[in-house]
């Protein structure tokens, strides 16, 4: 098949995070029809209502089926059920938090914030004037402890140390041990962090050794190599890691995942971002990738111009040579269908007669499935068996 196919301008975004919301929002703006569904626990991204958005709240899919250019998602269960179609599906589902602090020397627990904890007090109501609670309090922001703090979590440190200057008057400092400025504008946060008075001390793995952390009713304190470092509140930021869900999606989608739990891209060697071994699935933002806010919303948006460069002629063709299978030497081993990495090849019966069909729109060409065939019953378009291998057939 080399004449190109009509395909529907639709969509499935998966995560109600601010990146999938980025997403939708560029995808409507593109005229595409988007389906999002968000995951339970998803914080709310209400976007204004639009004749081709539809939204479903606690809709992990159930079961994926199909192929780029005709994908059908079951979302819900029992009697709820139902089936979006789409040409093409973007994950964005985020990734999760889990608070890691210290308990060792910690004898109160009312000194020892995460970073979410630090945010709600500071957007609590406070009292005005000269006798504000806070003022010219001591607060330690305490990097890399135990484990590297990812970039995400750095940036909002940075963003809450000036929040909890401006806003309480108080010292801040930030402890760390690699800390990496390459993120956008994050080089020009930490210059303006300085001219504020934000004073960054760095320590070396292993300085801070059990005991050396204190927090009790007086303050708290920590004893490294360059002293003896008192405040009045210690904050350690969370550690991200992927979602619960993110094993069980990218196994109803057959894509693969990393050895640190989050979605894989499709190659190291040829590092595109968004995309996934599977042609029409993309991945966007937290879920494949320790980003920042602002590199997660630029993730997003090169996410829609991969999703438009596939769909936006409102076509579809294979990429260059395609497998093909000769369905009268098929034994219906189910090799091809284990190894191709893709998720190309299916078994199906046509003029009654089951073998294995790769489905032309979503192969690669990688020729995985022509290696591992037992009985040679697969080649690549233009491609003959070498005169060797028939030779030994």
């Amino acid at each position: 098949m080399s004449t190109p196919i009509p395909v529907a301008k639709e969509v499935a975004v998966i995560g109600g995070t601010p990146e999938g919301r980025r997403v939708v929002q560029e995808l409507l703006a593109l005229g595409y029809a988007v389906h999002w569904l968000s995951l339970p626990g998803d914080a709310p991204q209400a976007l204004p209502g639009h004749p081709r958005l539809t939204s479903l709240v606690d809709g992990m899919p159930s079961r994926v089926a199909g192929h780029v250019g005709d994908f059908c998602l079951t979302v819900g269960r029992d009697g709820t059920a139902r089936d979006v179609c789409a040409s093409a599906v973007v994950v964005a589902i985020g990734n999760a938090r889990v608070a890691a602090l210290p308990t060792t020397g910690v004898a109160s627990a009312a000194r020892v914030l995460t970073l979410a904890q630090l945010g709600a007090r500071l957007a609590a109501p406070q009292d005005v004037g000269a006798a504000m609670a806070h003022r010219n309090l001591r607060v330690l922001i305490l990097l890399d402890w135990e484990h590297a703090t990812s970039r995400e979590m750095a940036a909002e440190a940075f963003v809450t140390a000036e929040r909890v200057r401006r806003a309480w008057h108080s010292e801040v400092c930030i402890l760390y041990q690699e800390l990496t400025v390459d993120a956008p504008g994050m080089e020009a946060t930490t210059r303006r962090m300085r001219e504020q008075g934000i004073v960054f001390c760095r320590y070396e793995e292993g300085a801070i050794e059990d005991g050396a952390l204190l927090a009790d009713d007086e303050g708290v304190a920590i004893t490294y190599a360059e002293g003896r470092l008192t405040g009045d509140l210690l904050v350690v930021p969370e550690i991200v890691q992927p979602r619960e869900e993110t094993a069980a999606l990218a196994a109803l989608l057959r894509v693969t995942v990393g050895a640190d739990g989050y979605f894989q891209d499709v190659s190291i060697h040829q590092y595109r971002p968004g995309l996934s071994v599977r042609r029409g699935v993309f991945v966007a933002g937290r879920c494949h990738a320790d980003l920042s806010v602002a590199e997660a919303e630029a993730d997003a948006l090169q996410v829609v111009a991969l999703v438009d460069g596939l769909l936006g002629a409102g076509v579809l063709a294979p990429e260059g040579e395609v497998a093909a299978v000769d369905a009268t030497a098929c034994i219906r081993c189910l090799t091809c269908v284990r190894t191709c990495p893709h998720a190309a090849i299916e078994i199906v019966t046509r003029h009654d007669r089951t073998a294995a069909h790769v489905v032309e729109l979503a192969c690669r060409g990688c020729g995985a499935c022509v290696g591992n065939c037992p009985v040679q019953a697969i080649s690549l378009s233009n491609h003959a068996w070498p005169a060797w291998m028939q030779a030994a057939e």
